[in-house]
């Protein structure tokens, strides 16, 4: 084997990036691509909830559109009972308004909630999966060409590389 300097041999170099490359194609295989699959299908659900929270808010304003409206016909009706109505009113729209901002706020911090909650496990899963595979496959690979000391060096590198990945 060609030596330069005593430690790098030719050989063992060309070997590593081969095992890399297989690895690494391995682990976009079945790795990524689920991934990628799972946060579509999170994405469109977490879209439908904000669009269902967006609906409830319209519903609200609505609401409080028609309670307006019914405002006005009441002071058509009684006169006499004009100060009365316009102040229950106005107290029942802001409750009304106010609940539904209330409502829809919490829908989407409870979705945004969801999605960081989601990313992270998902995250967390993958690079659990990929570590293990790797570690696996790497092993099997390398079992008989690798001291326990370049061994570490290796698995310490790894795992930098897949922190570097995930952040």
């Amino acid at each position: 084997m060609f030596q330069v300097g005593g430690i790098f041999q030719v050989g063992t170099f060309i070997f590593s990036v081969i095992s890399f490359l297989i690895v690494f194609f391995i682990i976009q295989r079945f790795a990524f691509k689920p991934l990628a699959r799972m946060l579509e299908q999170r994405r469109i659900h977490i879209e439908t909830q904000i669009s269902e929270a967006e609906k409830s808010r319209e519903e609200a304003e609505r609401l409080l559109a028609e309670q307006q409206r019914l405002l006005e016909e009441a002071r058509k009706e009684a006169r006499n009972l004009l100060d009365q109505a316009r102040i229950r009113a106005d107290e029942q729209a802001r409750e009304i308004v106010q609940k539904a901002e209330e409502e829809a706020a919490r829908i989407l911090e409870e979705s945004r909630q969801a999605i960081v909650r989601e990313r992270d496990e998902a995250l967390a899963a993958v690079t659990k999966r990929v570590a293990e595979l790797s570690v696996e496959l790497t092993t099997k690979l390398l079992r008989d060409h690798v001291t326990a000391e370049l061994h570490k060096e290796l698995a310490a590198e790894a795992e930098s590389k897949l922190g570097e990945l995930v952040c």
